[in-house]
């Protein structure tokens, strides 16, 4: 199997799990919050031709517009300690992985500032921190919820 299973993980403290989660799920709604305010910069950096940037631009708005509840709820949940947030996160997961990993690439969006190396670096790290979420879940207290 790919993905863990729980019982191969190490059990770690609720507030570790807890504070490690709410800064991914903070990371990721900064990315949102970040590219909406930037969406005029960032239709120039996209120098697709035609059609391509506005499919990307609009790609980026329905993903963050879809994105920000969700991390909202998210957080939420973790800030009240609600025991079932491993149930509905691992529910919640697969579409969660599709919009973490294209949001991976975010630091492409700014690879003028930071170089092609950096990006790739940062987009590397991004791309694992799905996994990341769900481990930490199953790894805490939340995972005694079934």
């Amino acid at each position: 199997m790919i993905l863990s299973d729980p019982a191969e993980l190490p059990p770690v403290s609720n507030k570790t799990a807890r504070i490690l989660f709410s800064l991914i799920q903070i990371i990721y709604f900064s990315f949102y919050i970040v590219s909406l305010a930037r969406l005029s910069i960032l239709g120039e950096i996209l120098t697709l031709p035609g059609n391509q940037a506005r499919i990307v631009l609009v790609l980026l708005i329905i993903t963050a517009a879809v994105g920000i509840p969700t991390r909202l709820y998210l957080l939420s949940a973790v800030a009240f300690n609600y025991l079932g947030l491993n149930l509905k996160f691992q529910k919640l997961f697969p579409f969660l992985l599709i919009l973490d990993e294209l949001w991976a690439l975010a630091p492409f969006l700014i690879i003028q500032q930071i170089g092609a190396g950096l990006a790739l670096a940062a987009t590397a790290v991004l791309l694992y921190l799905p996994f990341s979420q769900r481990s930490l879940l199953l790894m805490g207290r939340f995972r005694q919820v079934s």
